[in-house]
């Protein structure tokens, strides 16, 4: 019946009527780039709204002009509005179902972009998975390894996986872990960690850097090292604080041990 209606009424048009039809086309899509314009600019003015958001609210509201510009137009050809109706009700629905992946993926998206648990540049990570986000797209979040790999995680993965967010705060701990014989004192390994740590300067004084007695192994001294730095140095001042570990701990004459077993031999021959 719907289509039946909609064949009467194209049937019915004449000239008047097809021209009424233009100038309210015409009209219709002057209002929706005005309507677009003011958008852009309460956009730009909305600081707190992600930017990658700014697209997702362009592209919806320009599809909302249009179907509001179709609608209107069909009405004035004189096509029942309600059979278009149930006609994008019919075609959505079938949509919806055949790409509820994508959908959810969407939400996510949006979630992601509205509640903001990183940004770009973030190293994070989620369910094994880590990188930096270089882009946060309607359907997946881009990240790039630190090996270089690109990985494109689908964000309906991100906001409903346990993700950590490693520079959020904008610093992060090292931590390290060393062993020393236990001829040497723990004030002895302290001196060794801090004097090699007093060279790195993305290491932060504040909080200053620790270093504690984990536990008593069975030939050394097991040692943690807390270090804080910028997020951004995490990486390089760690593999600088190993390879200033070694020649520190010769300065200072501490032991690096390693497993070892001690044999005796007895003489029993005289027993």
């Amino acid at each position: 019946p719907s289509m039946e209606a909609v064949l009467k009424a194209l049937s019915a048009l004449n000239g008047e009527r097809i021209l009424y039809g233009i100038i309210v086309l015409v009209i219709c899509l002057a209002v929706g780039k005005s309507v677009m314009r003011l958008m852009d600019g309460v956009l730009k003015k909305a600081r707190a709204i992600n930017p990658a958001l700014h697209t997702m609210i362009r592209t919806t509201l320009r599809w909302l002009t249009y179907f509001i510009t179709i609608l209107t137009t069909a009405g004035t050809l004189g096509i029942p509005i309600s059979s278009f109706l149930t006609l994008f009700s019919v075609v959505g629905l079938a949509i919806s179902l055949a790409i509820q992946g994508v959908l959810t993926n969407l939400a996510g998206g949006i979630i992601i972009l509205a509640s903001k648990p990183f940004t770009l540049g973030d190293y994070i990570e989620a369910d094994a998975i880590a990188g930096t986000v270089t882009d946060i797209g309607f359907l997946h979040t881009r990240l790039t390894a630190p090996d270089g790999k690109l990985i494109f995680v689908p964000n309906n993965l991100l906001y409903t996986s346990r993700l950590i967010n490693y520079t959020a705060s904008g610093a992060r701990r090292i931590d390290l872990s060393v062993s020393a014989a236990y001829d040497n004192s723990p004030e002895q390994v302290r001196a060794a960690v801090l004097a090699a740590a007093s060279t790195i300067e993305a290491i932060h004084a504040d909080p200053a850097p620790q270093v504690l007695v984990e536990s008593y192994g069975d030939s050394a001294i097991q040692y943690t090292i807390r270090l804080w730095v910028a997020a951004q140095d995490y990486v390089d001042a760690r593999y600088q604080m190993n390879e200033l570990l070694y020649d520190a701990f010769r300065q200072h004459g501490v032991e690096m041990t390693y497993p070892h077993l001690n044999s005796h031999v007895r003489d029993d021959a005289h027993a």
